[in-house]
């Protein structure tokens, strides 16, 4: 929450929710809660990808977080990660689940990532 406050100090006209992710200031190196969130994707998809065992996870998203995810987050991904995702989505590694709106509790974006009703501050482990 503390990092999401500085960034609407520093930025207090820009609609970081709303513009698409390539059209933030400073790149993929924006300091808002959405490219938080896909430097934190990064991270999963790398762990995944290393483990290199027949660990399955499944993302829970909210209709609309389900469209930020593969809409937003995985092409602003670095190409390497954009393709071991797209990999992993394809062989089943990562499960994408996509709720019904009365479940966004559930979802990963709205619980833990900006902006959601009763966010929490660390991620779930992987």
């Amino acid at each position: 929450v503390e990092r999401m406050d500085d960034f609407d100090e520093e930025f207090p006209d820009f609609d970081w929710k709303n513009t698409p992710a390539y059209q933030h200031p400073g790149g993929k190196d924006c300091p808002c809660p959405k490219h938080e969130y896909i430097r934190e994707q990064i991270r999963f998809t790398r762990q995944v990808n290393q483990s290199g065992n027949d660990s399955r996870v499944t993302l829970k998203f909210c209709p609309e977080h389900y469209d930020v995810y593969m809409n937003e987050v995985i092409p602003a991904m670095p190409l390497k990660y954009k393709i071991l995702t797209k990999i992993a989505l394809k062989m089943g590694a990562i499960k994408v689940l996509v709720l019904k709106h009365m479940q966004s509790d559930l979802c990963f974006y709205c619980r833990f990532g900006s902006g959601g009703h009763g966010k929490k501050s660390e991620l779930p482990p992987i």
